[in-house]
């Protein structure tokens, strides 16, 4: 099976180009939202300081205003529609390899011919790869020989490893988003709510002095709702709800497919995988805003 060994050490290459582009798309974000945050703040103090006090105006403006340069130049460098496109279609390219992969070791169609498996996979993975020529200087080295399997897989093996483990890695990695996106979400209802309490002070002492300066609470509110729509804006463009939403309801059709009655062993694969490129397809849309981004899937 040396085309198989093949294969899967190709999409241990895509898997962890995707892997390493996706880590540096995840920390400019976060980097984005701390700095654009922080910038805000900054901005406000400074519009409060009077130019005599130690910690001089232009200083604190000064501060602010890098804060801000550096989250819009990570955001133009490092979270423009090339680099989500180049980490979204080298994952894509990985899934792929991996779904004809897993279809030639578990042998279903259109892999269930020995004789004509090999050649059949080998155009697979070409075609698929074409897809890619453009990321190839992109490329980088896998850690490791990957997850796909390098040998035929038994029946067992094939809904132990491949359906099983999906839907453990689905139902682990939804939990994990939906704790990220609901602490988020207490940030954002924290700050509207400190927002709404300041309003309330503002209408009694509109300057009250803190550390011996007077603050305007007005401009502190207009800060604090900036921030809390910059939390929901993180929770939006990291689509934790629908990962949450897309890995549950993944995880429960590869579950009804393994309690149903199987017709053929064929179909069956063929419907675990099909379950798992509709998966695939509906997050490509998502993250690209273009439906039917790459070529079937």
């Amino acid at each position: 099976m040396a085309i198989l060994e093949t294969i899967a050490n190709r999409q241990a290459q895509w898997s962890e180009t995707a892997n390493q582009l996706k880590s540096t798309i995840d920390r400019a974000r976060w980097s984005v939202f701390g700095l654009s945050s922080l910038g805000a703040v900054l901005a406000a103090v400074a519009s409060q300081l009077p130019d005599n006090t130690t910690a001089p105006r232009t200083t604190v403006a000064i501060a602010g205003a890098v804060s801000l340069a550096i989250a819009t130049f990570f955001t133009q460098r490092l979270l423009g529609a090339d680099r989500i496109s180049s980490w979204v279609r080298a994952r894509a390219i990985s899934e792929r390899l991996k779904r004809e992969a897993y279809r030639f070791a578990a042998s279903a169609a259109p892999y269930d011919d020995a004789a004509k498996a090999d050649a059949l996979l080998d155009d697979e993975g070409r075609r698929i790869e074409a897809d890619g020529e453009d990321l190839l200087p992109q490329l980088v080295q896998a850690a490791g020989q990957g997850s796909l399997p390098r040998q035929g897989l038994q029946q067992q093996q094939y809904v132990t490893q491949r359906v099983q483990g999906h839907i453990g890695w689905f139902t682990k990695r939804a939990a994990r988003y939906q704790v990220i996106a609901s602490r988020l979400r207490h940030v954002e209802f924290a700050l509207a709510a400190l927002a709404t309490l300041l309003t309330a002070v503002a209408g009694v002492e509109a300057k009250p002095v803190i550390a011996g300066i007077p603050f305007d609470m007005v401009a502190f509110t207009a800060v604090l709702t900036t921030l809390g729509g910059a939390v929901l804006a993180h929770v939006e463009a990291s689509r934790y709800d629908f990962l949450v939403t897309t890995y549950r309801a993944t995880a429960r059709r590869l579950e009804d497919c393994t309690n149903r009655p199987r017709p053929s062993w064929s179909d069956f694969v063929n419907e675990c995988e099909n379950i798992l490129a509709t998966e695939n397809m509906s997050w490509i849309a998502k993250f690209t805003g273009k439906p039917g981004a790459t070529s079937s899937p």
